[in-house]
């Protein structure tokens, strides 16, 4: 099946790089126009230069989805672009790592405004114009998880494992109210992938090991592997889906 998402309109929060630049590009590559959001302006513009030279449509927008007006920003520059809005990958975060007798207050409070909160921000806001405007056609959101946050905990990562859990409940209420706008509102579950977040790690030849052995497919994921699935949650292709929670993690947590 070839799946498109021509003349839709994206929001890719975090796309500057690892999942979220792949997501960016593998929207882009399906026919979507695509709003590459990143806190770092110098990577978003580097995503969405990339996927203009591929052919694609896109722009850079840099916020903070921590902060509401920010938010606001990056949906209105979107709209103000190319007058509609389709799609939400609601994917930027932070890993803060400290046992829990010693994290700091500011860095729990930092890692749930951005994964979470930031998650609540902009599905408000893309719910409403999506509900306002889009009438039939609806829209999707799709969140980007950890199985941190469901299924196994992380040593020393108890802030994302709770911002993460929060990500899956929070998106399946998303779900029930947003039906009636035909809105629909699913969530992937990522193991683990090689990206920039996990780059320190793979230097170490026990973690790697230890990785490898939890994993059946023995091997750590591709981005392209989950932008694969969140272009399908994003697509007419699941217009029967809402609700779902999808784990990618090459058999690790089973479930």
């Amino acid at each position: 099946m070839d799946i498109r998402v021509d003349n839709k309109v994206a929001i890719i929060t975090g796309a500057g790089q690892g999942i979220g630049e792949t997501i960016a590009k593998t929207l882009a590559a399906a026919g979507a126009k695509v709003a590459i959001n990143d806190v770092n302006p110098d990577r978003a513009e580097r995503v969405a230069g990339e996927i203009q030279i591929e052919g694609g449509e896109a722009i850079a927008i840099t916020a903070d989805i921590a902060n509401k007006f920010q938010c606001v920003h990056l949906v209105e520059t979107t709209r103000d672009e190319w007058g509609q809005l389709d799609i939400l990958i609601n994917n930027a975060g932070i890993e803060p790592v400290s046992p829990i007798l010693k994290l700091d207050e500011w860095d729990w409070n930092r890692c749930i405004d951005v994964n979470l909160k930031g998650t609540f921000f902009m599905s408000q806001l893309c719910g409403r114009v999506m509900a306002d405007e889009n009438k039939e056609r609806g829209g999707a959101i799709v969140n980007i998880s950890s199985i941190a946050g469901v299924e196994i905990p992380l040593m020393h990562r108890s802030a994302y494992c709770a911002s993460k859990a929060g990500m899956v409940g929070f998106a399946r209420e998303c779900a029930r109210e947003f039906a009636q706008y035909n809105i629909r509102v699913n969530t992937i579950v990522a193991g683990v992938f090689i990206t920039p977040m996990t780059e320190k790690a793979r230097q170490n030849p026990d973690m790697m090991a230890k990785w490898r052995r939890e994993i059946p497919m023995d091997r750590l994921g591709e981005t392209k592997e989950i932008a694969n699935v969140a272009l399908f949650l994003a697509s007419d292709a699941s217009s029967y889906m809402t609700g779902s929670t999808i784990t990618v993690d090459g058999g690790k947590v089973m479930r």
